[in-house]
């Protein structure tokens, strides 16, 4: 694995920001009184077009002189934490996978021994409620105790039923996730709903290569495929 070189320092040419101020304003100023009017004015308004670009692609090289310095310093900052802070990653996401497990066996166990519990407790009620219905048959005393019994006793949980699982600065969130498991069924009921259309976006970098494949010829529902024109200028 290479080392990413870092530099101790950066060192950048300031430009004069007022000089560059002050030619895109005079160039601004000038287009802004400029009329077309004519083909040598059209002529004229291409030849300072080129102008602008040309000012601008200078500009822009005396801007890149400055970032990409930084641009490369930060790439080399960026590349000498990425391996260990990746690796730091993966152990995070297996120490929190394994916790995870443990905790979610633990909760299966807990939950079964209150099951079990109920259980127990409902035969014991059944069982009792048998006989107070055995009692009252034979017409014999008692029967009020019992019923009181029944009706007192609750469910507890056994001794034995896990605590929840805890550790200082841990906790166990439970937040809800939504996923689409059949797009066509979703589509379909929000066209019956068109209410809810705000909930579907659609997938704009295949449908503008499906329709300007198609041109002018698509003929999709809903979307219209228009010629927009631009002035293209060499420098």
């Amino acid at each position: 694995m290479t080392t990413a070189h870092v530099p101790d320092s950066v060192v950048i040419a300031r430009p004069d920001q007022d000089a560059m101020q002050r030619g895109a304003t005079s160039a601004l100023a000038m287009v802004q009184a400029f009329e077309v009017t004519d083909d040598a004015t059209y002529g004229l308004a291409a030849d300072e077009l080129s102008a602008i670009k040309r000012k601008a692609s200078q500009l822009d090289e005396q801007r890149k002189a400055i970032t990409k310095p930084l641009d490369d310093a930060k790439a080399a900052v960026m590349a000498l934490f990425r391996g260990p802070l990746e690796l730091l990653s993966q152990a995070e996401g297996a120490i929190k996978s394994k916790m995870l497990a443990y905790s979610t066996e633990q909760r299966r166990i807990a939950d079964a021994a209150r099951m079990q519990a109920e259980r127990a407790a409902q035969a014991e009620r059944d069982r009792l409620a048998r006989e107070a219905a055995e009692l009252a048959a034979q017409g014999r005393t008692g029967e009020a105790a019992i019923k009181e019994q029944v009706a007192q006793m609750v469910v507890a949980p056994p001794a034995a039923v896990p605590a929840p699982v805890k550790a200082k600065g841990i906790a166990v969130r439970t937040t809800l996730d939504v996923r689409v498991t059949d797009l066509l069924a979703l589509v379909q009921y929000v066209a019956q709903h068109p209410e809810l259309i705000d909930m579907i976006e659609p997938a704009m970098p295949r449908l503008r290569a499906y329709g300007k494949g198609l041109g002018t010829r698509c003929n999709l529902p809903g979307v219209t495929v228009v010629e927009v024109e631009s002035i293209a200028a060499r420098k």
